[in-house]
């Protein structure tokens, strides 16, 4: 994508050199810098992250990352949810590089999960969006148990990550959103747990099963 830009900085450049020649300073102050904006805006280029992602969307958390944003958003018609990932360039260019969208919770459910990304080049973005009425205080992701099925009950509470912090990432829930960048994807990262305000289990994604309240 940087050569890209290249390649239309060096045209502009040979076109301020040709109007310079024909003397038309007056045409080269307007040209020029209407030509590049133009030819940027038209390769999805746009100088805030938000703006690059594709539609009408609403940042609802972001985090600075190695390759540019990372961005956790809200569709502003029809209040779905999703995550992008914006490369930067030069400082002041962003340029939408993928993502996923279109979430929401479904009916009965605690919450609802995005997750995009698979390497530790560009890392692995989870974003959750919990129920008006699930009581979720705090999204925990990490503690994968194998051996443990969904027909299977088992212990976990907030002391369950304070005993072991360097297992789990954590996040409070502000205004039913939760997001991580993480390192990739894995059993670990793609095991989601929601709890309350008291520290107590009250929903999971276990790896590889369905979203669901705990009621045991």
């Amino acid at each position: 994508m940087e050569t890209l830009i290249m390649i239309i900085l060096v045209l502009a450049t040979v076109v301020s050199f040709i109007l310079l020649i024909i003397k038309k300073a007056k045409v080269l102050v307007i040209t020029i810098p209407i030509l590049l904006v133009t030819t940027l805006l038209l390769f999805g280029f746009r100088f805030s992250a938000i703006d690059a992602i594709p539609g009408k969307v609403k940042e609802i958390h972001s985090y600075d990352t190695v390759y540019g944003k990372a961005i956790l958003y809200e569709d502003s018609f029809n209040h779905t949810f999703g995550l992008a990932q914006l490369k930067q360039s030069y400082g002041f260019l962003y340029h939408y590089d993928g993502g996923t969208n279109g979430y929401f919770i479904e009916e009965g459910k605690p919450f609802e999960v995005a997750g995009v990304g698979n390497d530790q080049k560009n890392g692995f973005l989870v974003g959750v969006k919990t129920a008006e009425n699930s009581d979720i205080e705090a999204i925990v992701v990490g503690g994968h148990f194998e051996g443990i099925t969904p027909f299977d009950s088992y212990d976990f509470s907030m002391n369950t990550v304070e005993e072991n912090p360097d297992q789990y990432h954590v996040q409070k829930v502000i205004n039913h959103f939760a997001f991580f960048v993480l390192d990739e994807y894995s059993e670990e990262t793609w095991t989601i747990r929601g709890l309350d305000r008291d520290g107590k289990l009250v929903a999971d994604k276990l790896f590889g099963a369905d979203i669901r309240y705990i009621d045991w």
